[in-house]
């Protein structure tokens, strides 16, 4: 038998005051002159001894088979871990979080020894406090831990052998062997079917585990199976993103006594997989040469699938176990993203003439009256205070202006500033239709406000989206239904009818993608975070063409006349630019780029260049590409501008409105400078949230410390804004008037003065 004794050391030179030094003290178990729990340093002693005598009260009496106490050190998370084995029960000490620690794993003691440990220990501890409180509750336990009952007749606990392998990937496979818990009715099945908790002590079952490949085998014994095949997961996650990024990759981690080492150079070369049972490092394990990093990562995802589904096959109760949950989730999104990043099913659109008549994009800019026109002079009309407004929710919409705030959406009137309709409610995400505004709320709710009154026409619950904000796309020409398409949950694109309000179709991916979408007539362009570029047809929903690549598409999309153009790339790793046929999928070329896109910013069109801002840690800058060739035909290094850039292109300049307050214009054929404004502010605090230059009837209003109107010809300004407010939201309307809205709360409306012409 073995010898157990529980101390609780109280530390009064560090205590308060007498009365509260048993309650700081350290905890120990100690067994065979082993202390089990010497490694949990101070804690709340007498309230571990108290659940630890409730737990192993309910196992002697046969009402639990397993309990779990918790442990905290200063910085760490421990638990205690007791299952009862007939009159025996096996203790185990863990740390539990991502990177779990076992200390102690199922050492045997006797159950009445364990008890009457306890009690001696309870005893010690009433002696020593004098609180009523404390001592009544520790006089509870020691109630519980009395006779009649010496231990309960249970029978050893029953487990079972069982052997797992894995189909072979690219010649990798992995087994394993182990005796599995078995269980028809645990204390977890038994628990409530609405609660989910995190329990590792059931999941610490050690066994064999062998990799084999080309031929070699290795084996490593006594390892906790799910602890290594927790950091597996981990290891192929960072795999398949250096393979996707072509980046070298070496790790070497040591779990449970088992080391891992993975390494691969740049490129698309192979990698090495070292096992060894010496810690994390090459040295007495076993390498695996010449493994191909998809067949890695597929191996590695289909064993911890198979394993999680032998924790369930043996104990039912493990379905609700939020840590096996999480493992099995995380192998079948990694099993899908290594399928969608090898899958070779890009499909491109035999009848690209379908589509070719619905709605061509408009590539060249109408010229305005202002383009050549003399100064401009501008006279306020009103000016108006909304508390909390929301910018994203302030639209200007022919006659009419929709405010949006914390509380309400408000409708005025452009010309004069009159309040038309309010209506209560919560910030949301809003969107102008010809039908009205629509407003996304956080949960998932759709609703359509009628412009005229503002009552809603209709509402739609559809899922939330919460990773980030709203995505969509406006369906509204001659020929096509009315409809907004939106991204719907974490992986669906979803089209609502604007008149009827019901869902007339939903696309969804296989895994969790951030869409970002993109309307080309009759065709929808949807990327963002996925290898693939898909294009739905926006009456039908369905895909009418496909492009699959290895990177991940950012979303950053631009469609100019027949082509679409679209990065792919991580944050990390090589990005590329492909250059799609609009109409049929079909790929015209693919570049890799040297520099680093801004995350966002779409390509920019403009005299047979695609222009890429790009930015690093010196500024921003541009590198521009052929738009048939792909090939580098100009370049502006990172520094060319502030961090904070606002880019607009038209037809022969690219403009670039910085957050120093310089305006540039640069020629897009041959990326010389054409002219340089530098605007000066009173102080830093004046710079606006957005930057974004609007462009109406010939002239660019640049948004700075307040709104410059310049000719974009030749960059003469030809007229100011006369506004105390920072223009943080900026509208302009076709006759030029200019809206400006400040995040403080403030709305106000300019009108262009008569202009003189001469009359010949």
């Amino acid at each position: 038998m073995s010898a157990i004794e529980v101390v609780v050391r109280p530390r009064p030179q560090t205590a308060p005051s007498a009365a509260l030094a048993p309650l700081h003290g350290l905890f120990d178990v100690i067994v065979d002159g082993v202390n089990l729990t010497a490694r949990l340093g101070e804690g709340q002693a007498l309230s571990v001894l108290s659940d630890l005598g409730h737990a192993v009260a309910a196992l002697s009496r046969g009402k639990r088979d397993r309990a779990t106490l918790p442990l905290y050190t200063e910085d760490q998370a421990w638990e205690l871990g007791l299952e009862a084995d007939g009159t025996d029960v096996l203790l185990s000490v863990y740390r539990v979080g991502p990177l779990p620690e076992v200390a102690i794993h199922e050492r045997r003691v006797d159950l009445v020894g364990l008890r009457a440990a306890i009690a001696r220990a309870i005893d010690e501890a009433r002696l020593q406090d004098s609180t009523p409180a404390v001592a009544g509750g520790l006089a509870a336990v020691r109630r519980l831990l009395d006779a009649p009952w010496a231990s309960y007749g249970r029978l050893p606990l029953e487990r079972a052998t069982a052997t797992l392998a894995t189909k072979p990937s690219g010649g990798l496979s992995f087994s394993a062997q182990a005796a599995f818990r078995t269980a028809s009715s645990n204390e977890f099945a038994a628990g409530s079917p609405h609660v989910e908790r995190a329990d590792l002590h059931s999941l610490l079952l050690r066994g064999s585990l062998a990799a084999t490949a080309r031929g070699r085998s290795v084996r490593l014994e006594n390892v906790s199976l799910f602890l290594v095949a927790e950091r597996l997961i981990a290891l192929a996650e960072e795999v398949l993103e250096a393979w996707r990024g072509e980046r070298a990759l070496v790790r070497r981690v040591n779990v449970d006594g088992a080391g891992i080492a993975i390494q691969r150079g740049p490129g698309d070369g192979p990698l090495t997989l070292t096992l060894s049972t010496r810690g994390a490092n090459r040295e007495g394990g076993v390498t695996l040469v010449r493994l191909e990093p998809p067949c890695v990562v597929k191996a590695i995802a289909r064993f911890a699938r198979l394993l999680c589904e032998k924790f369930v096959e043996f104990d039912k109760g493990q379905a609700q176990n939020l840590r096996l949950l999480a493992l099995s989730r995380a192998a079948g999104e990694l099993d899908g993203a290594v399928a969608d990043a090898t899958a070779e099913d890009s499909l491109t659109n035999p009848e690209p003439e379908s589509y070719r008549s619905f709605g061509l994009p408009r590539s060249r800019l109408e010229p305005g009256m202002w383009e050549n026109a003399g100064k401009m002079r501008f006279s306020p009309r009103w000016v108006a205070t909304v508390p909390g407004i929301d910018l994203r929710a302030t639209f200007h919409c022919g006659d009419r202006i929709v405010v949006g705030s914390q509380r309400e959406t408000a409708c005025l009137e452009s010309a004069s500033g009159k309040l038309l309709w309010r209506v209560p409610g919560q910030r949301a995400a809003c969107v102008a239709t010809p039908l009205g505004i629509a407003r996304i709320h956080q949960d998932g709710l759709l609703e359509l406000l009628d412009m005229d009154r503002g009552e809603p026409r209709f509402s739609t619950r559809l899922r939330p989206r919460a990773a980030t904000g709203a995505a969509g796309a406006l369906v509204n020409a001659p020929g096509l239904p009315r409809l907004l398409v939106l991204a719907e949950g974490d992986r669906s694109v979803t089209a609502v009818d604007l008149v009827s309000g019901e869902v007339r179709w939903r696309y969804s991916a296989r895994r969790p993608t951030n869409y970002r979408l993109r309307r080309a007539g009759k065709l929808l362009l949807a990327a963002g975070g996925d290898s693939a570029l898909v294009a739905l047809d926006v009456v039908t929903g369905e895909v009418v063409w496909r492009v699959r690549d290895r990177l991940p598409f950012t979303g950053d999309l631009c469609v100019d006349k027949d082509s679409a153009f679209a990065l792919a790339g991580g944050p990390i790793g090589p990005v590329r630019l492909f250059h799609v046929d609009l109409w049929s999928g079909a790929v015209r070329f693919n570049a890799e780029l040297d520099d680093r896109p801004i995350p966002g910013q779409a390509p920019l069109i403009g005299r047979g260049r695609v222009m890429i801002p790009v930015r690093d840690r010196r500024g921003v800058g541009v590198v521009a590409l052929g738009r048939e060739t792909g090939e580098v035909m100009w370049r502006h290094e990172p520094g060319l501008g502030s961090p904070t850039t606002a880019w607009f292109a038209l037809d022969d300049i690219l403009v670039a409105n910085t957050a120093a307050g310089a305006l540039l214009a640069i020629e897009a054929e041959t990326g010389t400078l054409r002219y340089n404004h530098v605007f000066s502010r009173n102080v830093d605090a004046d710079q606006p949230r957005r930057l974004e230059p609007v462009l109406r009837n010939g002239a660019l209003f640049v948004p700075q410390h307040r709104v410059h109107v310049v000719r974009p010809r030749d960059g003469e300004v030809i007229g100011s804004v006369p506004s105390d407010l920072i223009p943080d939201l900026l509208r302009v309307d076709d006759r030029c008037s200019v809206y400006l809205a400040e995040e403080s709360g403030h709305l106000a409306a300019f009108g262009v003065a008569p202009k003189l012409e001469l009359v010949r």
